[in-house]
């Protein structure tokens, strides 16, 4: 018998409760609490870690120097509304849970326990529509059945509608682990730090090899210095910071990575370059962005941010006609070439970090971070799905990987810790493009699995486009969705019932490493299919 022919309540999956699958349950709860026709659901949540809603991510155990580089105003598990106790943005929740924490970019760890709460708010307010149970539980498998979907953990149930929400891989085939480094010189990942890089995994004293020069690498080296009893003091300028040893840390960090460049700091918000005159030309720039037609090119997309960062340039003050500059900064990204440089990586660091305190002039750093931060929204809606051509994907990974560095790096507070123990010594760039540095103990790789469903150490994505319920789109990372957030199967055609949302969807839908509720509208595409299919019975 299907799933639907006993005619009792909608049977629901939601596979993995980071803070994606969160956002899908609670527009579902919103929905069909609001929405009186609509009939029960019973909907299963597997999630396995012991925080649902944080994940490991935010898992509200970690140390509190692992921080967000997404700014607190910024951070809110709900949609946009008017103000609602019941439905507290972080920063009020903050307020009243949290009130001596008041840091612009506050530690993951806070941020997982305002989920958390979010998700007991979430099942507190769902009435008698919905039948939650909640299943610490992997899932190994999703298969058809007659009309439904079976979904095998512990036990093989089966229901009408499956929700993939599995976030961050474990490993992936670009993994040193897969590469065969010896194991015994090798902490294949960062995360858990306590587990993984705790001092009987890495000794105190040791010399040790990072792979990796981005926001892993940073965490990774705080674990290891401020994590084994180092402290941060005044630095010579206001904005900077300086170092003083402890015994347990280790003797020495080699980062190396692939191109030697570093992330730049994020800017400070109080702090930071802002007007109506810049907001303005961003406004105007998602415009021309917003309105490019299907299929376009993504150098028709390049020229818009090269103009709106020109403009945003002269507009905070430079005298200097920036277009050349600009221009063959995005060329060079989108043909994955290094702009060359006089400076070195640590100068790159610090002038960023002045930058964003507002103790530097702004330059052409600044111009296209900023640019490319504030345009951003329009560029996730109008570039997804069909929006680039198929030929043009690789240019746009590569375009994105530079932004993200000019863009999305640290938060400044991380990023001047980066550089004092950078001038301290205890983290040497010295063999930053080489590879391992020549006698390290260890090494630590610190390049964490890419979104997508390519290529990934996640069992249930590969058995699922595998088995043809589900396809990574041509040139693409990630699941091919229809627009209902439906996974499109190997024939092409719409596997009714199976959904994905998150990472295992990356370039289908971009940018989905964001805890910004207004810059996706999956959540609520898939919440209100399933609230008409339980309607209709």
């Amino acid at each position: 018998m299907s799933a639907r022919a006993s005619r009792g309540p909608l049977r629901v999956a939601i596979v993995g409760l980071g803070p994606k699958g969160l956002y899908a349950l609670e527009r579902l709860a919103a929905i069909a609490s609001a929405e009186g026709s609509v009939a029960p659901l019973a909907v299963d949540i597997y999630e396995p870690h012991p925080t649902p809603g944080a994940g490991p991510v935010y898992d509200p155990g970690q140390p509190a120097y692992l921080r967000m580089n997404f700014a607190a105003g910024m951070i809110d598990m709900w949609p946009p509304r008017e103000s609602d106790p019941a439905r507290p943005s972080f920063s009020e929740w903050r307020a009243a849970n949290a009130p001596d924490n008041t840091e612009a970019y506050p530690p993951r760890a806070l941020v997982g326990q305002y989920l958390a709460d979010g998700f007991e708010r979430v099942l507190d307010g769902c009435g008698s529509t919905i039948h939650s149970k909640l299943r610490p539980e992997a899932v190994t498998s999703i298969r058809p059945t007659d009309g439904g979907w079976e979904v095998a953990a512990t036990e093989r149930r089966e229901y009408d509608e499956v929700l993939v929400a599995t976030g961050h891989a474990a490993t992936w085939d670009g993994a040193l682990s897969e590469a065969g480094t010896a194991l015994r010189d090798l902490v294949p990942a960062v995360f858990p730090v306590e587990r993984c890089l705790s001092s009987d995994r890495v000794a105190a004293g040791s010399v040790v090899a990072i792979r990796g020069f981005a926001l892993t690498m940073i965490d990774a080296t705080l674990a290891l210095t401020e994590g084994r009893g180092g402290r941060f003091r005044p630095g010579r300028e206001p904005h900077l910071l300086s170092y003083e040893s402890a015994g347990d840390e280790v003797a020495k960090v080699y980062p190396y990575s692939r191109t030697g460049r570093p992330m730049l700091a994020k800017p400070d918000p109080e702090s930071a370059i802002g007007s109506a005159e810049l907001d303005r030309i961003a406004a105007e720039g998602r415009s021309p962005l917003e309105a490019l037609p299907e299929g376009s090119p993504i150098g028709a997309a390049a020229d818009v941010v090269a103009h709106v960062a020109c403009e945003s340039l002269c507009s905070a003050g430079d005298t200097v006609d920036p277009s050349r500059e600009v221009a063959q900064r995005l060329d060079d990204a989108l043909a994955g070439r290094a702009t060359p440089t006089a400076a070195t990586p640590a100068e790159e660091i610090e002038r960023s970090i002045a930058v964003g305190a507002g103790a530097a002039a702004p330059g052409v750093d600044w111009a296209i971070g900023h640019t490319w931060r504030a345009v951003y929204p329009a560029l996730v809606t109008r570039l997804g799905a069909g929006g680039l051509r198929e030929d043009e994907w690789p240019a746009f990974r590569r375009l994105a990987t530079e932004m993200e560095r000019l863009a999305f790096g640290p938060p400044p507070v991380n990023a001047a810790k980066l550089l004092a123990l950078i001038e301290c010594g205890k983290v040497d760039l010295s063999h930053l493009d080489d590879g391992p540095a020549p006698g390290a103990d260890l090494v630590v790789d610190a390049v964490i699995p890419p979104p997508g469903a390519a290529g990934l150490g996640q069992p249930l994505l590969k058995q699922i486009v595998r088995d043809g319920h589900a396809r990574i789109a041509a040139g693409r990372r990630g699941l091919e969705l229809t627009a209902d957030v439906t996974c499109v199967g190997a024939d092409g055609t719409p596997s009714h019932g199976l959904a994905a949302i998150g990472r295992p969807t990356e370039d289908w839908v971009i940018g989905n490493d964001t805890l910004n509720r207004a810059l996706h509208p999956q959540p609520e595409l898939w919440a209100r299919r399933v609230a008409e299919r339980a309607r209709a019975g």
